[in-house]
């Protein structure tokens, strides 16, 4: 006896619930990038894409992380449950377009390798203001990568279902290196509090969300 697994079994919900994923984010990109150019006209085309792809993988993590506790309180978000796999790949897609982006920008001209220059470029681990919050990113992105890599069902049942879930909670230690990753870095030179007070938000929201739904589930378990 075998289990056959297809690459992605397409149907009209799957192409719709994508569809409109990579028409938001083309939009979302595409609204950035205009609005900082005329913002901050002095601020290059680079420095403007990699701003807007990191807000966007922080955005779209924060509406993943979102959905579980969504669904346990009403019904009427299960449709964005059932493919939330495909929209943490696409958000891996993102977050790594913005690390690589960064990488070139920041690291590629120079004699050292690139990935060599960011590693160990800054290892001032002692200052708040100087920390290395780029190493922080790469460990988040390495645990998104992990997760993206592993999404299909076919490491579900090769892993086991026990082991494959440990594996995709790691979104929270993930999720909290992003959040020091800005607060270190963008955070110490952004001058405006659009930028903190939506990380705060987002921080708090989620936050919410996870302790009414786990109250409620409590309640289910003791009945």
């Amino acid at each position: 006896m075998s289990v056959a697994h297809t690459a992605v079994g397409w149907n009209p919900q799957k192409r719709t619930y994508d569809g409109v994923v990579a028409g938001l984010s083309v939009a979302y990109l595409a609204v950035f990038v205009g609005l900082g150019a005329w913002l901050h006209p002095n601020a290059t085309a680079e420095t403007l894409l990699i701003r807007a792809l990191g807000t966007l993988a922080l955005l779209m993590l924060h509406v993943i992380l979102a959905i579980g506790p969504l669904c346990r309180l009403h019904p009427q978000f299960l449709p964005l449950l059932y493919n939330r796999r495909h929209l943490g790949v696409a958000m891996f897609v993102v977050a790594l377009a913005h690390g690589v982006f960064s990488l070139v920008q920041f690291h590629a001209f120079s004699d050292t390798h690139p990935l060599v220059s960011l590693l160990t470029s800054n290892t001032r681990f002692r200052s708040v203001a100087d920390f290395p919050f780029e190493l922080l990113g790469v460990a988040a992105l390495l645990i998104l990568f992990l997760m993206a890599a592993t999404s299909h069902d076919f490491w579900l049942h090769q892993l086991t279902p026990a082991t494959w879930k440990r594996l995709h909670m790691a979104v929270y230690a993930a999720y909290g290196l992003i959040v020091a990753h800005v607060c270190l870095g963008a955070l110490q030179s952004e001058t405006s509090p659009v930028l903190a007070s939506m990380l705060a938000l987002g921080l708090a929201a989620v936050s919410a969300l996870h302790c009414i739904a786990s109250r409620r589930e409590a309640r289910a378990d003791r009945e």
